[in-house]
């Protein structure tokens, strides 16, 4: 499988060729289900076919990720006839139930800005679902302390001053009283948390595709779940957004895109300056 390129076709057959124990981190976003057309001969997906469509990827991805691995799925679900529909949690129970992938965490991307949907009963929906899924529970790879960010200055002070401590003795599991002690604070910067506020396609300027993600989004996980020089696939790779990211990264990518458009419309993934594609 050749690196460092877009390859056009069905990446439920593409992922076929993929050798195995190859690919460092999977990052991708398909089409929804009833989602927007892609293109006159892009097939897309209901919500009760769906899991059927695109589980054989998934199967494929135990095969071909690494046991270091990490696949990130951007996805939402949707409203049909007043009921959420349940599509998205039937695809993630099949994937941990069909395949070797484990469902490590999900994630929460939070938009702050979007259309009103819903009418007057329903809340506005501004937010899409992030699952995390790997072949190794224990021995994943991840570089937490890259994508660390400052402390709250609330979260400052508490580091400066004792906090009460408890812990659970043996005898019957009561919790008793251990004193008070100062907890040191990483120079680094603290976790953050699974809410994400990545920017939305609509900061993308002369974006080709329909529905981009923000390069924010691949760059947290390339960062956080990758080295220089690991391979990275995006099976919808559409405007190509991961592929620039990963380059820009020095990671090697592997893209699948079944639309010709999209590809012959793709930017040099090398970017000289990144403000040419981040606002």
């Amino acid at each position: 499988m050749e690196l460092n390129k877009t390859h056009i076709g069905d990446c439920m057959e593409l992922s076929k060729d993929i050798p195995d124990n190859y690919v460092d981190l999977v990052v991708t976003s398909p089409p929804y289900a009833d989602t927007l057309s892609y293109g006159n001969d892009v097939d897309t997906y209901g919500t009760d076919e769906f899991s059927d469509w695109i589980l054989p990827l998934f199967k494929e991805s135990s095969r071909f990720l690494k046991s270091t691995g990490s696949f990130i799925l951007n996805i939402n679900d949707k409203i049909i006839k007043g009921e959420r529909s349940i599509y998205v949690y039937d695809l993630v129970v099949r994937v941990v139930r069909e395949t070797g992938l484990k469902l490590y965490d999900r994630y929460i991307w939070g938009k702050k800005s979007g259309l009103p949907t819903g009418g007057d009963k329903r809340l506005n929906d501004r937010i899409e679902y992030i699952f995390h899924f790997v072949k190794d529970i224990k021995n994943f790879k991840n570089y937490t302390d890259r994508i660390r960010i400052p402390y709250a200055d609330s979260s400052i002070v508490r580091y400066k001053n004792k906090v009460n401590t408890n812990k659970v003795t043996d005898d019957g599991g009561i919790i008793r009283w251990d004193g008070q002690k100062t907890i040191e604070a990483n120079p680094l910067g603290t976790i953050p948390p699974g809410l994400f506020d990545f920017r939305t396609n609509a900061a993308i300027r002369g974006a080709k595709h329909p529905a981009p993600f923000h390069p924010d989004l691949p760059e947290f996980f390339i960062r956080w779940l990758t080295d220089k020089g690991d391979v990275v696939l995006d099976p919808f790779m559409g405007g190509g957004t991961t592929s620039k990211v990963a380059l820009n990264m020095n990671r090697d990518y592997i893209g699948f895109e079944i639309n010709e458009t999209y590809v012959e419309e793709l930017l040099d993934p090398i970017m000289d300056n990144k403000n040419d594609f981040w606002e």
